[in-house]
């Protein structure tokens, strides 16, 4: 009994040993450097989202599979920072992307995935911007058109005034083509009336109303008639008539001017420009119809009939205009970015040397 007892204690002790033996040595293995570090890469492949790649064979070279973790994690590196850079895009035109990404996709599944998102957006915010330029096109035609009609009513009711009649009232009519319509209707039957008076009255228009001063650079020159039973209304509409003339002409003149010098800045397809020169020339054309004309030449002469009609030709320094314009110009917030622009043109500096030549400004 005691001799089995004390194999049995010496096969414990034995065993107790190997195992000791064998726990130091794995526990050793363990904490190699190569381990740790196959340890450090699986846990960021992990963290990435994927699975490490696994060791094949049991006798396959441990460094071997620490090149293949690196180069996977390396790979999975690469595909966050492009996802990163991909949802970024995505943020910056307006589209969410995708908050629970699926984890049964491969990390490349999901880059398609968001390069699909990606392209889809692109393409929605290219329609987006193409209906808002169509919009805007038909928009601009829509306004040109209304324009052009404002703008036909308007040369037809100057015509109506020249010619010494007042033009019918719009609120007259349901719609602009059929006032169009009726103000040339009209402006027919005033030119067939005026057409028999002037043949009677001929011989009484002056020669200097016939051979009217030309306009130059520093002056404008314009005529107006008007036939009244009252004196002084008749000379009232004659000024009227030719100041609508002036207007015209001083109009058509900066206009020409304003052409120039945007096409010399390079700045003639600017839009809000036009329409900005648009208003100020409209300001500089009122202040002239208000003020600075003078009178040059006038005559008045009775009829048969009991009425009288005159003729009167009137002046305006165009220096003056130029000079507004220029005025005008420089206080405008709206082409402000462009003023230095158009100040460098040969047709602004010219503008410039009219004024200071011939008004000392």
């Amino acid at each position: 009994m005691l001799k089995i007892i004390s194999k049995f204690i010496i096969v414990f002790l034995c065993a107790l040993l190997i195992n000791t033996s064998y726990v130091g040595t794995v526990y050793a293995a363990d904490h190699t450097p190569n381990k740790q570090l196959i340890k450090k890469l699986k846990k960021e492949i992990n963290e990435l989202g994927a699975k490490p790649v696994k060791k094949k064979g049991i006798f396959s070279k441990e460094q071997k599979w620490i090149n293949q973790l690196e180069a996977q994690l390396e790979k999975l590196k690469k595909i966050e920072a492009l996802k990163i850079e991909i949802k970024k895009e995505l943020e910056a035109l307006g589209e969410k992307p995708p908050s629970n990404e699926s984890k049964e996709l491969e990390a490349d599944e999901q880059i398609v995935e968001l390069r699909k998102l990606l392209d889809d957006a692109k393409a929605k915010n290219k329609a987006a911007e193409n209906k808002k330029k169509t919009d805007a096109k038909e928009e601009e035609k829509a306004e040109e058109k209304k324009q052009a009609r404002l703008d036909a009513i308007e040369a037809v009711r100057k015509e109506i005034l020249f010619l010494g009649e007042t033009p019918m009232a719009e609120y007259e009519f349901t719609s602009e083509d059929k006032f169009i319509a009726a103000l040339r209707e009209q402006l027919e039957e005033v030119k067939k009336i005026k057409e028999e008076e002037e043949f009677k009255i001929n011989a009484e228009i002056p020669e200097w109303y016939v051979d009217m001063p030309g306009s130059s650079e520093t002056i404008l020159y314009s005529r107006g008639s008007a036939i009244s039973a009252d004196l002084d209304n008749s000379e009232q509409r004659a000024v009227e008539n030719a100041i609508i003339q002036l207007a015209q002409r001083m109009k058509n003149r900066i206009n020409q001017k304003v052409n120039i010098m945007a096409k010399e800045a390079g700045v003639d397809g600017d839009l809000t420009l036009k329409r900005e020169t648009k208003r100020i020339t409209t300001i500089v054309v009122k202040d002239a119809s208000i003020r600075g004309y003078k009178i040059f030449k006038t005559k008045m002469a009775g009829l048969s009939d009991g009425k009288y009609r005159t003729f009167i030709v009137i002046e305006y320094p165009i220096s003056l205009a130029y000079k507004n314009f220029i005025a005008e110009i420089d206080s405008s917030l709206t082409v402000k970015a462009n003023i230095s622009k158009l100040k460098n043109t040969d047709a602004f500096k010219e503008l410039e040397e009219f004024v200071s030549q011939f008004t000392g400004a």
